[in-house]
């Protein structure tokens, strides 16, 4: 057993203390946080395996928990995206400050770009989120929330935001949220004005003092009070960030300070944690920065009275002692419970003077008795219920720090484990033995201890009230069989065109993500006090050669069952008739792929597609796949090529099941993973939706696509019915320029197709890319796709132009489109390309558009946002030598995969394969 030493507090507390502390130990128990909700307080996703952070641990670690405990100090900072926040102010905040710090982002960032893989939409929210995360385990937030807002694109003004987004329902959740955290001080990371540009940017700065007052007003969204629990809250304090530096300002936040205990500027530790956000930062860290302006907002005094000058903090003239939280908040406790604050603050004065980094343990005794008094405090105020909640929270951080400062860590892990242990995965019914390990053995006072397994709703599964610990540390494993609980995430959407999240429940509402499939609980007795303390069940996952990783355990179906392409498209002509895709003067057919993944084994299964009525399944391919499953894990694909009935026109939905031990499985997931995130998994019914598009084929075209972030276009191609390969860097540097004679032979392509953002991401392509110009030159035609400030057209393209580094773009789907070269090759043939092409498109017309360009260029359409100057720069083609050029920045990879036929008809026409003298007006051809 450790030998716990004091600091030397040799004070003794007043008799009446003494009695308020025994009557009221008895009856702490289970405080029950004082009636919030507050399982959604203090509960960022705590770390796991590789998540931790060194600085996190050990004598750093025990000391940036005691600095909280010194302080009831607490701010929520409000953004519009991940990637918004003033990542400085918010690590100065938690690492520097000691304060309680929560983030709250109106949306997952959904509709951003991505700069590490193929993900858009859904899956890249789920992305941002994780960057999120680990951006925040930087900084030291307390707590990330989420509306249910969705990100729907860039947008220029406010009122479009709030045209796309239902304002009130973003303001009653950004309520809730508040009155969940309950900070002293909210801080608007927007002005709330037309110069935060963005639209969502100026909704969050226009939202954020009207939540902070309607949170106040029990009139405002009372459902939250009658019906969850909740109470109104008064936020003392509100600031707007945006400020310029010759404004008047009430705030100045510097965070270029150097913390000796992370070894870096404030600012710079900040920066790091911020470029890990890398779909967005492409894993760039920002430099510079770290002083921070705000303004401080009317209606929201606290009393105090104003500081003289610019304040360095929010909580100026604030008391953020234990002592004087009643009065902060407005309550009065008794002299005795003020007594027992008092003795608190002095407590822990001492332990923060005299903590040792050479012996972190040494201040856990006091730290223990700390907790004691603080339970003692929470159970002698009952009617002083906002002095309770705060003074719960710091009972938890007080636990935290005790951990820490012992060295005491607790980890649960699979015991032996299914075949599948792999991927971490177990399935409901499913029998299951976890071990539980304290480390080091001897931090705690007991030969045994109290240990149990939950499952996500609290259910204990198994328990043990005494289980003894083997020398190691660890436990006897603990079985149970696995429950049915809820799979996929809280909130999802049935189309990309909904703005907001539907919410399945509410008991993860507004966190990152659900909480663990299953927990492992264990009581400790150290330096006298009781710490009951839960983690997240793990199971190594190999990723050889680079070892392996820690994931929390996953509760999945039996079977997974998906369906692609997510939407299909069946050509047809403009005459009525149907589009031959085999070549054989048969019906149009469209080729849907099943994926399942057996989650458990051994299972046999069988898979079948639900059709419309009329549609049949070719007959060269079966109507039924049939499988065994051997082992967890394993994977099966079935492709299933059907026809509609001749004459169809319209959209259809088809739907796969996978039946397995007399069930039928409807839903299934694709896999996100990406270094040092978590695991995701994007969950969709298993279905697709089928278009009729009035378009022209590309069957017998070869087109090679050099891919860039990643992206669904070839897909889309191949379903015009060309051939399409992609091009590595191998391929890359074995293309004979000499072979762009457009003629699609075994030499050639009739088109190579330069991905989004590839130049932004392919050093190759970079160093290859004369080879393009000069199969463009050899009768080849080259199509690049929007692309970021690395591409030079001046120095890579064939002509001059410029694409700078703030690009114009058209945000709005429905901006108005006029077709500048309506009888031009690309618009007439083989599709008429007319206004109606640009209808149903989605987030965005099209982004990084050429500024100027070279008259040797002709560009063909013409764009713009309300308020913006006509855009021309965004389809632009010209000839080269005996072939063709064209930079095309329409967001195409936005629409395809949504089966928008007039992105069909564009990419169908830009694809068709013509000569570069192909007449055409004004002198281009």
């Amino acid at each position: 057993m450790i030998a716990h030493r004091q600091c030397g507090l040799g004070a003794v507390l007043p008799l009446a203390v003494l009695a308020t502390l025994a009557g009221a130990t008895a009856a702490v128990g289970q405080t029950g946080h004082a009636g919030q909700a507050a399982d959604r307080v203090l509960a960022f996703p705590p770390p796991v395996g590789e998540e931790r952070l060194d600085v996190d641990r050990g004598a750093m670690g025990a000391w940036h928990r005691i600095r909280k405990l010194a302080t009831t100090a607490s701010l929520l900072h409000v953004t519009a995206h991940p990637d918004d926040e003033h990542a400085g102010m918010l690590t100065l905040a938690s690492r520097g400050w000691g304060a309680r710090t929560a983030l709250l982002s109106l949306n997952r960032g959904e509709a951003g770009a991505n700069a590490i893989g193929p993900e858009l939409f859904d899956g890249l929210g789920l992305i941002r989120t994780r960057e999120l995360v680990l951006s925040g385990r930087y900084y030291g937030l307390d707590d990330l929330y989420f509306t249910t807002a969705v990100d729907y694109g860039y947008s220029k003004s406010v009122d479009e935001a709030f045209r796309s987004w239902d304002p009130e329902a973003v303001l009653e959740d950004m309520v809730r949220v508040i009155r969940l955290n309950r900070p002293l001080v909210v801080v608007s990371r927007f002005h709330g004005s037309a110069r935060d540009g963005h639209g969502h940017h100026h909704a969050a700065g226009l939202l954020t003092p009207e939540a902070v007052v309607a949170a106040a007003d029990p009139t405002r969204f009372p459902r939250q009070i009658a019906e969850e629990g909740l109470r109104p809250w008064r936020v003392l304090r509100t600031f707007r960030g945006g400020l310029r530096v010759d404004e008047p300002h009430d705030v100045e936040v510097n965070a270029t300070g150097m913390s000796p205990w992370l070894g870096d500027t404030y600012q710079s530790w900040a920066s790091r944690g911020l470029g890990l956000q890398r779909s967005q930062t492409a894993g760039r860290v920002r430099t510079g920065g770290g002083r921070y302006l705000y303004g401080r907002l009317d209606g929201t005094g606290d009393g105090a009275e104003a500081t003289a000058g610019v304040a360095g903090s929010f909580f100026e003239g604030l008391d953020t002692t234990l002592r004087g939280l009643p009065a902060l908040l407005g309550e009065a406790v008794s002299p005795e419970a003020d007594s027992l604050l008092a003795e608190l603050d002095r407590l822990v004065g001492a332990v923060v003077a005299a903590f040792d980094f050479r012996d972190p343990e040494r201040a856990v005794a006091d730290l223990a008795r700390g907790l004691g008094w603080v339970r003692a405090a929470v159970a002698a105020l009952p009617d002083a219920p906002e002095t309770r909640f705060h003074l719960s929270l710091k009972e938890r951080q007080f636990e935290d720090a005790i951990l820490t400062a012992s060295g005491t860590t607790v980890t649960a892990e699979l015991a032996g484990g299914p075949a599948g242990l792999g991927e971490a995965v177990l399935t409901p019914g499913q029998p299951a033995a976890i071990r539980l390990r304290v480390e080091p053995p001897e931090s705690v006072e007991d030969d045994g201890i109290a240990i149990w397994i939950e499952s996500r709703g609290g259910e204990t599964l198994a328990s043990s009230d005494r289980g003894a610990r083997l020398p190691d540390g660890s436990t006897e494993p603990l079985e149970f069989r696995v429950p049915a609980t809820p799979i996929a995430p809280y909130f999802g959407r049935g189309d990309v065109s909904e703005n907001h999240y539907q919410v399945s429940d509410s008991a993860d509402l507004h966190l990152p993500w659900r909480r663990p499939a299953l927990a492992a609980g264990v009581e400790l007795a150290i330096g006298g006090q009781t710490i009951a303390h839960t983690v997240p069940v793990t199971a190594p996952v190999s990723r050889l050669p680079y070892g392996s990783v820690t994931r929390r355990v996953e509760t999945l179906p039996s079977l997974s069952v998906s369906l692609a392409p997510g939407v299909g498209i069946v050509p047809v002509d403009d005459a009525g008739g149907d589009v031959d895709s085999t070549g054989e003067g048969g019906a149009a057919r469209i080729e849907v792929r099943a994926r399942v993944v057996a989650n458990a084994a051994p299972l046999s299964a069988t898979v079948r597609l639900e059709l419309p009525e009329g549609w049949t399944t070719v007959a060269s391919t079966p109507g039924v796949v049939e499988h065994d499953f051997g082992s967890p894990g394993e994977v099966v694909d079935a492709a299933f090529l059907i026809a509609p009935p001749a004459g169809w026109r319209g959209e259809a939905e088809i739907a796969a099941v996978a039946s397995a031990r007399g069930a039928d499985h409807r839903r299934g997931y694709g896999t996100i993973e990406h270094r040092d995130l978590p695991l995701a998994r994007l969950w969709r019914p298993a279905r697709t939706t089928v278009r009729s598009v009035r378009v022209a084929r590309l069957d017998g075209v070869r087109v090679g696509y050099v891919m860039g972030v990643g992206d669904e276009v070839p897909v889309g191609i191949e379903a015009l019915g060309a051939t399409v390969e992609l091009l590595d860097e191998a391929a890359l540097a074995e293309l004979d320029p000499a072979a762009g004679t457009g003629s699609g032979d075994e030499a050639g392509f009739h088109a190579i197709v330069v991905g989004t953002r590839a130049y932004a991401v392919r050093e190759d392509l970079v160093e290859y890319n004369p080879r393009l110009l000069e199969y463009a030159r050899g009768g080849g035609h080259l199509v690049v796709l929007y692309q970021t400030q690395e591409y030079v057209p001046s120095a890579m393209a064939p002509y001059p132009a410029s694409l700078p580094r703030g690009a114009e773009e058209v945000s709005e789907e429905d901006a108005p489109v006029r077709l500048l070269r309506p009888d031009h090759p690309f618009m007439a043939a083989p599709n008429r390309i007319a206004e109606a092409d640009f209808d149903g498109w989605i987030e965005q017309r099209g982004s990084k558009f050429f500024s100027d360009w070279d008259p040797a260029y002709t560009p063909l359409v013409e764009t713009h946002d309300t308020g913006q100057a006509p855009q021309e720069g965004v389809w632009l083609t010209a000839p080269v030598g005996e072939g063709r050029y064209t930079y095309l920045a329409l967001a195409l990879h936005r629409q395809l995969p949504y089966g928008v036929p007039g992105a069909y008809r564009i990419l169908s026409n830009v694809l068709t394969p013509r000569g570069a003298s192909t007449p055409a007006p004004d002198g281009d051809g």
